[in-house]
């Protein structure tokens, strides 16, 4: 067999019937080239896109190139350095061949992009040089290093106490000024951000206003699930509102259905119990309650499930109700007579402070003052959710010990939010919902810093390693980690990770898998255990992706260590994709293979009769 290799060149050139935009949008989606590098390509320059094929295999990816409606040509790969007759200005950091600086080596197919950034990467001192993901945490490190959890919480109890101090220095007057002059000190900011920014003022304002009237949780992302029970909630109670409520007797109410009844007797009082939670007194209080249901409720359903979340609601809603006729009768020396969902609501929000505790809320703050009510538009003010329920739960608090004082019976249940909330937080706590939220926070955590958002990568690659450090088998974790190890270029750290990952995510999620495996095929050029990358390319065979596929197989087949029984496998399913792609005669090639090295194959039966039709 000659020892002749093969590369593939771009010179900017386009099949006739093809527009360049197209041709990049093709070369994007075939390649999985950043828009940066699909730009280079076009910059006139001559650009090696393959490189050490033999001729089969430039042949395929010639044909694969051909439909993107890039025009590039099969080269003959020198076997040593010629020598140069002319000067070159640039050496090849690689291999040291010379040349005329382009995208990549005409060599060895180098791309010096990427070559640079691995370079720099090196070059920077890691976090914790050494440091397997499962080592501890260094004993001589500060408090709230090793315990970053008690850091965050101290930092909400700080931001509540700093919003409690300005609410009293701000209030009267100076409230209602503060008012008025907030939309003009806004939009000076925006347009001093925008300066120093170099951006468009639209695009900063755009960044900073919602049009949403009410409180919601910030980057919820909508495939985690399906929020049924919360909507199904909703609607319940402005049903029995409006359907109900309105239409019977305010006797009826009163004396059987809210807790405690006026007139209880053995069936009414069990019922009303439950009854009350979906009953309003006016249409402000339905809709109060309703707003603050979907804020809280669809984030706490998607993350504990349907079921759980229905069964939870209920039984806080009559703890509520149980802890605030306890609290009316032991020290008020009174009777009870509730109704509203809040106390339900309430418990939620406890779950929410325990499951979801680092959660940001945007709190829209209006920014055209009194304009407001014609044109809704507001600040996102973004809180932490532990400050918002705290400071609901002090609200409360405060309100519940001056009913106390003055002996009022009527009015807002604060002694019933505050039951409600309690048990949230117990139930959450006996179920260890905490533990499932430091693990989500973490990920985001190490997310973010993929996004390049606020989180630097330090910060973010500390995260996942401590999350690896509690569950070595985080799949999420490890890759994520992959990708932030590999972010600057390869890495063998980032390879082994994205390996595991990749493995694990075959068996459970093979969309995901499938993902991961072209990402790292972007920055590594080896096959991954031999079993794995075989399982993968049946999954992208009947996803449709051949192309993809016959990478797989054709990395194994060049793999000289490759068990006999699996190398069996690999050129049955390599010469089927080969004939699906339209490459019969290579696909004979390789029928014929299998039948000369593997005679008492199972396949044998199949390849004949392929042959048979040749």
């Amino acid at each position: 067999m000659s020892e002749q290799r093969y590369r593939i060149v771009f010179r900017g050139g386009l099949r006739y019937g093809f527009e360049v935009e197209e041709v990049k949008q093709n070369l994007q989606r075939l390649c999985r080239y950043d828009q940066a590098t699909v730009d280079k390509l076009f910059d006139g320059r001559c650009a090696v896109l393959k490189s050490g094929l033999d001729e089969a295999g430039a042949r395929r990816y010639q044909a694969a190139l051909d439909r993107t409606g890039a025009e590039v040509a099969i080269e003959t790969m020198p076997v040593a350095a010629p020598a140069v007759a002319v000067a070159k200005n640039f050496r090849c950091p690689k291999c040291g061949f010379p040349q005329e600086r382009g995208l990549s080596c005409v060599q060895c197919g180098l791309v010096f992009s990427k070559f640079e950034q691995r370079s720099r990467r090196a070059e920077e001192p890691p976090v914790k040089p050494g440091k397997p993901p499962e080592a501890e945490a260094p004993e001589d490190a500060g408090h709230f290093s090793r315990h970053p959890e008690r850091a965050f919480l101290l930092k909400a109890f700080g931001m509540i106490l700093a919003i409690l101090f300005l609410r009293q220095f701000l209030s009267g007057g100076l409230l209602i000024i503060a008012f008025f002059l907030f939309p003009v000190l806004f939009l000076v900011y925006i347009r001093l951000h925008a300066v120093t920014s170099g951006e468009d003022p639209s695009a900063v304002l755009a960044q900073h206003i919602t049009f949403m009237p009410v409180m919601y949780a910030e980057g919820e992302r909508r495939r985690e699930g399906q929020t049924w029970v919360t909507y199904g909630l909703i609607l319940l109670n402005v049903l029995v509102f409006y359907g109900f409520e309105l239409r019977v007797s305010s006797d009826l109410l009163v004396n059987n259905l809210l807790f405690l009844p006026r007139h209880p007797n053995l069936w009414n009082v069990p019922l009303s119990l439950f009854s009350s939670l979906f009953l309003h007194a006016g249409n402000g209080h339905l809709w109060g309650n309703m707003l603050f249901l979907w804020a809280v409720g669809t984030v706490v359903e998607r993350r504990i499930g349907s079921g759980r979340f229905l069964a939870f609601y209920l039984l806080l809603g009559v703890a509520a109700n149980l802890f605030g006729a306890a609290v009316h009768k032991l020290f008020m020396g009174a009777t009870l007579h509730a109704l509203g969902a809040s106390g339900a609501i309430a418990g939620v929000m406890g779950v929410f402070a325990v499951r979801c505790y680092f959660k940001s809320m945007v709190f829209p703050l209006p920014i055209l003052g009194i304009f407001s009510l014609i044109l809704p538009v507001s600040l996102k003010v973004r809180l932490n959710s532990l400050v918002i329920i705290g400071l609901f739960f002090l609200g409360n608090l405060s309100g519940g010990f001056s009913q106390l004082a003055d002996g009022a019976v009527g009015g807002v249940g604060h002694w019933i939010h505050i039951g409600g909330m309690l048990a949230g937080i117990g139930l959450a706590m006996f179920f260890k919902l905490g533990d499932q939220a430091v693990e989500e926070r973490h990920l985001e955590i190490g997310a973010a810093a993929l996004e390049g958002g606020r989180v630097n990568l330090n910060e973010g690659e500390e995260s996942l390693r401590r999350m690896l450090r509690q569950d070595p088998q985080n799949t999420e974790a490890m890759l994520l980690l992959a990708r932030l190890l590999s972010r600057f270029g390869a890495c063998d750290e980032g390879r082994q990770l994205y390996a595991r990952a990749i493995d694990r995510l075959s068996r459970t999620d093979p969309p995901q898998a499938m993902q991961a495996f072209c990402e790292y095929c972007q920055d590594y050029f080896t096959a991954i255990e031999p079993a794995v990358q075989f399982r993968l390319a049946e999954l992208f065979r009947r996803d449709g992706d051949l192309e993809t596929a016959s990478r797989c197989l054709e990395q194994l087949n060049e793999d000289r260590q490759l068990p006999a029984d699996l190398r069996e496998k690999v050129l049955f399913q390599y010469a089927r994709i080969l004939d699906e792609l339209g490459f019969a005669e290579v696909a004979l090639g390789y029928y014929r293979n299998l039948v000369e090295h593997f005679p008492a194959s199972v396949y044998i039966p199949k390849v004949q009769a392929r042959l048979a039709r040749a």
